[in-house]
């Protein structure tokens, strides 16, 4: 195994044992140095974990029965929803996930085995109901039952979608969910390694980059699909559309490590006193009287358990089991709830209909030679195209692969595969309960290639891949193409039915919009029942047209400004303040496991004037402004009331806060002095205050 890919296995184990308390943190710390951590870093996060661990086991040996928000789901839209919700330090927030914890085992941190979490303990097991228009397969929906969900389990393929994509989501839900409102949150979930720029994220919680952008196998793709009519476009999350040849990205670091929801989002948020994680725990149901959802019921050690939502219930169970789980509740077509004895608190018949999902399929060629090593996660470029002019966006995706593994006629390592994906399906199918029984299988019919369109349009878009296949780019490579060789269109239609399969993307059975008709509003409220929301995949009213982990998570993020009441501050206004000479520096708080991914830096930016210090735990001392409080939460409060009460124009002075006779310093003073870092009067600011 590549050494990468052995050091971030036993980092990402490490991190996860340590964050649910089973090593010690001496053990943590002496392992992060062996692995390569500095003495700094290596103490900051085992601090961290510590921390975590312990206020995690006092929360739940406490365990409440209200709290202020509760998130039914932690997988990749739960696990921001929970860190975005309980970053004020007022909130209290419950987070409920029927899955495990173990975040650290290899087929979770190593992107190279994901496939074998699929039917595994990692997964919830679901099936289609057989497929009519696939030659009546079952086919298998994996479904991430852990924490991260998706995340921790997918291929870590991480694209953006095309503007198109997003218009019609404005069309539908209004301009909150329009391109420029996504991309500015896309931006804000993403730590590109290229850099920030205006369609890339450089300071986001998901670390991100290029897959294997000089492998021969990349490159003859590349070249390949240019010869085919598409432009090249290196950064194919680099503009508004994704209508040309490029590399895809991966959330996978430069360990090889797998950067999921849980690690970027709900790890570093553990420590947090007002947040529980509850694993292992299936919900049931919600309880719903006088068109209000007051609570849900768990079960939780075989007994139910009933917990309080003074404020929310928000769902983020994800594309298929929100809408089961609001079915169980009595929200859904009335006649279908009926048909189960479940009583009926909103007839919603649009709840469990909608659902669609992205078909693949592969194409075998076999290579010369052996194929040079496998880079990262063996991918090989990727383009779109639009099978009708008149289309607004794409609706085929095409990728390669540096090898041709899932195939009888070849080694892996003698070949190579072209990928075909059909990503806007015209067929819609439905979720269905097969029983009042939470336990109960569903009946899921994502009734692929019900409408003749979709059969049209992905011939077209298997051709196209098998074109690339035997492009230009590819004769120093390519021997001969094994599948579909002089197929004609009756044979690919038979190919198509033979081998597609689920890309994993399921969404729509809970669709957001303005119109009453649609079960979820523009702001993600069920219609009908106050107080619950719906915050992940399902609420997509049409499937962008790439893997919808990147878009899941941006729409999170944009969910979760509906419940946070957090100041927003530009960054611009902030220096504008320093140049008026109301601060002098800036301090930016960040969460401490994102030294997991990045070391402690010290950036100069605004013409030199402004530090900006990436870290853990400092703070900044003897400034005319200043903050402190019982805690770290309570720090931020007043932090950010002193931010918004000067950026207005008030003195400090003036201000109702305690000031402290003496402030004691949270930080390190030699690695402080060891990066040549200064605090002059300083304002305090925590980075996900402030809108870059």
């Amino acid at each position: 195994m590549d050494s990468k890919f052995q050091r971030g296995e036993a980092v990402n184990a490490l991190i996860d044992a340590a964050y649910f308390g089973r090593i010690s943190r001496r053990t943590f710390f002496k392992a992060l140095i062996a692995a390569g951590f500095t003495a700094a870093a290596a103490r900051d996060l085992a601090e961290h974990a510590a921390q975590a661990e312990a206020n995690q086991a006092a929360q739940l040996a406490n365990l409440k029965n209200e709290y202020d928000y509760v998130i039914v789901g932690a997988g990749s839209a739960g696990c921001v929803m929970a860190h975005r919700l309980s970053q004020d330090g007022r909130s209290s927030v419950l987070i409920v996930e029927g899955g495990g914890t173990d975040v650290g085992q290899a087929k979770i941190i190593n992107p190279l085995m994901w496939v074998t979490n699929i039917g595994s303990d990692t997964d919830w097991g679901n099936k289609t109901i057989p497929q009519p228009h696939l030659n009546n397969r079952v086919i298998p929906i994996p479904i991430g039952k852990i924490i991260g969900g998706g995340s921790s389990i997918n291929a870590t393929v991480w694209l953006r979608g095309d503007r198109a994509d997003y218009d019609a989501w404005e069309s539908t839900a209004g301009p909150e969910w329009g391109f420029s409102s996504i991309l500015e949150r896309f931006k804000k979930v993403e730590r590109y390694a290229g850099g920030e720029s205006p369609y890339r994220g450089g300071a986001g919680m998901i670390a991100t980059r290029k897959a294997a952008p000089t492998h021969p196998a990349t490159r003859a793709f590349i070249e390949s699909a240019k010869a085919q009519g598409s432009r090249e476009q290196l950064d194919i999350n680099g503009g508004p559309s994704t209508l040309g040849a490029g590399v895809q990205d991966i959330n996978v670091d430069n360990n090889m490590r797998r950067i999921s929801a849980a690690h970027g989002y709900l790890l570093p948020a553990l420590s947090r006193s007002n947040l529980t994680l509850l694993s292992g725990t299936q919900v049931l149901r919600r309880d719903i009287s006088g068109g209000q959802c007051r609570s849900i019921v768990a079960s939780l050690q075989g007994q139910e358990r009933r917990f309080v939502a003074a404020k929310e219930v928000i769902v983020c169970a994800g594309g298929v089991h929100s809408a089961k789980l609001l079915m169980l509740s009595g929200v859904g077509p009335a006649d279908h709830l009926r048909q189960f004895g479940i009583a009926v608190a909103a007839d919603s018949p649009g709840i469990r209909a909608n659902l669609h999902d992205h078909l693949l399929l592969p194409v075998y060629f076999a290579s010369k030679e052996k194929m040079p090593p496998l880079m990262d996660i063996g991918l090989a470029g990727i383009t779109y195209y639009k099978t009708r002019a008149s289309m607004a966006g794409p609706n085929i995706q095409i990728f390669g692969r540096q090898e041709a593994r899932g195939t009888t006629d070849l080694k892996p390592d003698e070949g190579y595969t072209i990928l075909a994906g059909l990503t806007k399906p015209e067929s819609r199918g439905t979720v269905r309960l097969t029983s009042a029984d939470p336990l109960a299988p569903l009946a899921i019919n994502p009734n692929y290639l019900a409408e003749p369109a979709d059969v049209d349009a992905y011939v077209d878009g298997v051709r196209l891949a098998i074109a690339i296949g035997n492009g230009k780019g590819y004769s120093d490579l390519r021997k001969e193409q094994l599948s579909l060789r002089g197929a004609n269109k009756a044979q690919i239609v038979e190919y198509i039915r033979a081998t597609a399969r689920t890309y994993f993307h399921y969404v729509g059975t809970c669709a957001m919009g303005k119109d009453k008709s649609v079960p979820v509003d523009e702001v993600l409220r069920v219609r009908g029942v106050a107080r619950l929301r719906v915050a992940d995949a399902s609420v997509m009213p049409v499937v962008p047209c790439c893997n919808t982990n990147a878009p899941t998570l941006s729409l999170a993020e944009r969910a979760a400004e509906r419940g946070s009441r957090n100041p927003k501050i530009k960054l611009e206004t902030v220096f504008q303040a320093a140049v008026r000479g109301q601060v002098d520096g800036l301090i930016v708080l960040r969460d401490p496991v994102l030294l997991i991914n990045r070391p402690r830096l010290l950036t100069p930016v605004a013409d030199n004037r402004l530090p900006a210090v990436y870290g853990t735990r400092e703070f900044a001392e003897n400034g005319r402004l200043m903050a402190y409080g019982p805690d770290l939460a309570d720090m931020y409060r007043r932090a950010a009331y002193l931010i918004d009460k000067i950026l207005r124009g008030t003195k400090p002075a003036d201000l109702p806060v305690e000031q402290p006779t003496k402030f004691e310093l949270v930080i390190n003073l030699k690695t402080a002095k060891a990066l040549g870092l200064t605090i002059p009067q300083s304002l305090l600011i925590r980075a996900d205050q402030i809108i870059e």
